[in-house]
């Protein structure tokens, strides 16, 4: 019995020992660690408190703000200055005399590299083995580079290499017509070029840009603004005026020579309505006739490089026969006034009428 009491007795000690430990241990780990109410409580007794999460939010916005503008400056850095030679690459640029008797063309590619063709063609400069006249002729290649923003309808660039097809002074005669090498007469002697766009005020442009450009404004006349993009050799003072490329039949082609032509003409003849004295009227009349003359070269050489070699002998055959026809009839209008001041003046007028006519003849061949 006294065994039994003591094992009751030893059991209620152990138990309440247990008991003491772990309300010790719950009590250890409770100050260990306080409650979320008493962390918030003891943070408003200090003055500090936790962020809040809205506010993480909207300071969010204002980091992305500038990554959502900056595409767009970088957009209009691109438009200001993402110019280059592909913005060439589909228009010819022109160089002539302004009456056609000589022209340089030439055609710029997406690297600046380019490819022209010079001729001046003289139907009356023949001889022994050259019945169809003389052509003065150059093919060229080259390459411009460091294209650089002068300002906003302007650029820069520098000829890097020049390549003539044949040395200049060759000579050789090709289905009787004399062909003499020539150098491409505009870009030759070059060294910086400009480039002026479409929108650039005329007047600002240099004098010698402006003189050769002139007669591919409208009418003839000084514009505003230029419509089309120009290209300058500043060292020569030379300038080429470009329209936009496109392939064309010959028909077309003659067509639009012989448009030109006549645009000339209409202008010439206001340009020389007030002519008074003789020695002014000859010199007008002569440039005139120019004109047409060179107009009817440009066509025969359409001519010769779209016709077959059947067509080209029954047309030289028929040209040589005209050209005699003109010289007889040109001398016979001056006659009356030979020796005179006014012997130019009717021959010129003379050879305009009949070349004007024979350039219209020639130009149905290409129907």
């Amino acid at each position: 019995m006294k065994k039994k009491i003591f094992i009751l007795v030893l059991s209620f000690l152990l138990t309440l020992c247990c008991g003491c430990a772990t309300s010790a241990e719950v009590q250890h780990l409770k100050e260990e660690k306080p409650s979320d109410e008493k962390i918030r409580l003891e943070e408003k007794e200090s003055g500090e408190q936790e962020p809040e999460p809205q506010e993480q939010e909207q300071q969010e916005p204002e980091q992305q703000e500038p990554e959502q503008q900056e595409p767009e400056q970088q957009s209009n850095a691109e438009v200001e200055e993402d110019f280059g030679f592909q913005e060439l690459s589909d228009y010819v640029f022109y160089f002539s005399s302004g009456a056609g008797a000589w022209y340089t063309e030439l055609r710029i590619n997406e690297d600046g590299t380019f490819k022209g063709h010079y001729q001046d063609a003289d139907m009356g400069d023949a001889g022994e083995g050259y019945a169809d006249g003389t052509l003065y002729v150059c093919d060229f290649t080259g390459q411009y580079g460091d294209l650089e923003k002068v300002d906003d309808f302007t650029w820069k660039m520098k000829l890097e290499s020049l390549v003539f097809e044949r040395e200049a002074g060759e000579e050789e005669i090709i289905d009787n017509v004399r062909n003499i090498y020539a150098t491409a007469y505009g870009i030759d002697n070059g060294e910086e070029f400009y480039l002026y766009l479409p929108g650039a005020e005329f007047s600002d442009l240099p004098e010698g840009f402006k003189d050769w450009v002139r007669n591919s404004c409208p009418d003839g006349r000084a514009e505003e603004k230029l419509s089309f993009y120009g290209l300058y050799n500043e060292k020569t003072e030379e300038g080429f005026s470009s329209y936009a490329y496109q392939e064309q039949s010959l028909s077309e082609d003659i067509a639009l020579e012989i448009s030109i032509a006549e645009n000339y003409e209409a202008d010439w003849k206001e340009r020389h309505k007030d002519s008074g004295s003789q020695s002014e009227m000859n010199m007008a009349s002569a440039e005139l006739y120019q004109k047409w003359d060179d107009t009817l070269n440009i066509i025969w050489k359409l001519l010769e490089s779209e016709l077959d070699e059947t067509a080209m002998e029954q047309l030289r055959a028929e040209e040589r026969e005209w050209i005699n026809f003109k010289e007889t009839e040109v001398k016979a209008a001056g006659k009356e006034m030979e020796g005179g001041s006014m012997q130019p003046f009717l021959e010129s007028e003379k050879a305009t009428e009949l070349t004007k006519e024979r350039v219209y003849e020639l130009a149905q061949y290409a129907k």
